[in-house]
């Protein structure tokens, strides 16, 4: 069973099946509404959003050198790529009242380029609506650009016309343009911290160096259009103990505002939890069903300390992109208060997968939009 080639976080049914249930519009209008309404007196309450950089140490800084710690849920903007159908103001608002400083927004290639070269405007005018609404409720973005998961090789929704032998070797090949797309559109936008560029990047064998060659070229790519805002690496398949070594094949024309970023779905129940080929173990809390034991919670910090090192011996800092644990899994409570004291008594930021899924398995709010209990604890 090749475990490392299944997305590491992604209960990846419950990516897609979002986008079918989170919306019936009469469920949660999305148009204007008596809520959007109030769109610019939310932005005019809200804080002003100042331009994000990084330094070695911190992944989120306001240009007075202050940190900001980002927290919040992964949320998926777009749910049908010819349908203007998006959350409302109302839950950027939500999200923001709760405590919570950003959204990682999911985004499927397939739904902006279906053809080569061919844009989808009506997907690009709903990304602008969403991340209007964010910026509006006082929220930071990351753009999760290319969502890589599922097969083959991780391009379940890379366009057909791009695929290549693995997800990370079609963006590097094909994703370019779309990734400059992006970076043209919205790179001037003050509630855009970051381009995750990549997904959970396959590649397998694994070979370390030939991933962060590939991240050059896509960092090279987006610099071109937008020389400041941060873009995240992510190890291969998200949670992976990479060698400082690889780093040098790394060799953007410029190394600024990058952030190392991982997918923490280790529930602790094998040291360090890696295995012989440096990816993280499975099963882990990503499926939905593995659950975690309390006396495991040592295992958790050790597991995180191997990314601590490897981004201080390359001088970049971190971020989680996701980490989740299913409703019905044992240990569930708990392991959300471990993971977020960890993660505070690191000083890092990180991301809860998701906001909203279609099973339910990982969702933070009900099916009336209230939010669940435990949802206080991740901020």
């Amino acid at each position: 069973m090749l475990m490392h080639r299944i997305a590491i976080s992604l209960a990846g049914a419950a990516a897609l099946a979002v986008t079918a249930t989170a919306c019936s519009g009469a469920e949660r209008p999305t148009g204007l509404t008596a809520a959007d309404a109030d769109a610019n007196a939310a932005a005019q309450a809200a804080p002003t959003l100042s331009k994000l950089h990084a330094t070695a140490k911190e992944a989120f800084v306001l240009p007075n050198g202050k940190a900001v710690r980002l927290n919040g849920p992964n949320l998926q903007p777009i749910w049908d790529p010819n349908s203007s159908n998006t959350w409302g103001q109302a839950t950027y608002n939500a999200i923001k009242a709760k405590g919570f400083k950003g959204v990682r927004m999911v985004l499927f290639w397939d739904d902006f380029e279906p053809r080569k070269g061919a844009w989808n405007e009506k997907a690009f005018k709903t990304l602008s609506t969403a991340l209007a609404r964010a910026k509006a409720a006082g929220l930071y973005v990351v753009l999760d650009s290319v969502h890589l998961y599922g097969q083959p090789e991780g391009q379940s929704r890379v366009p057909a016309w791009a695929r290549k032998s693995d997800g990370m070797g079609a963006v590097a090949a094909n994703g370019l343009r779309f990734l400059q797309q992006l970076a043209t559109r919205y790179g001037k936008n003050p509630a855009l911290a970051a381009y995750d560029p990549v997904n959970e990047p396959y590649r397998w064998p694994v070979n370390h160096k030939s991933v962060l060659a590939d991240y050059a070229k896509i960092v090279n790519a987006i610099r071109a259009k937008d020389a400041k805002t941060n873009i995240v690496l992510e190890p291969t398949y998200g949670d992976a103990k990479v060698p400082a070594s690889a780093f040098a094949s790394f060799k953007p024309a410029k190394r600024n505002n990058l952030v190392w970023s991982i997918h923490d779905y280790y529930v602790g129940n094998a040291g360090a939890g890696y295995n012989r080929d440096g990816i993280g173990v499975s099963p882990n809390a990503s499926d939905g069903k593995t659950g975690y034991k309390p006396a495991n919670k040592a295992n958790l910090a050790k597991h995180l300390n191997v990314q601590l090192a490897l981004a201080k011996s390359v001088k970049l800092p971190v971020w989680i992109g996701e980490f989740g644990i299913g409703a019905k899994a044992t240990g569930h409570d708990q392991f959300i208060k471990d993971k977020v004291a960890l993660y505070k008594s690191k000083g890092i930021g990180y991301s809860w997968w998701e906001y909203q899924d279609g099973s339910g398995a990982f969702s933070m709010i009900n099916a009336n939009d209230s939010w669940k209990p435990w949802a206080a604890w991740v901020k």
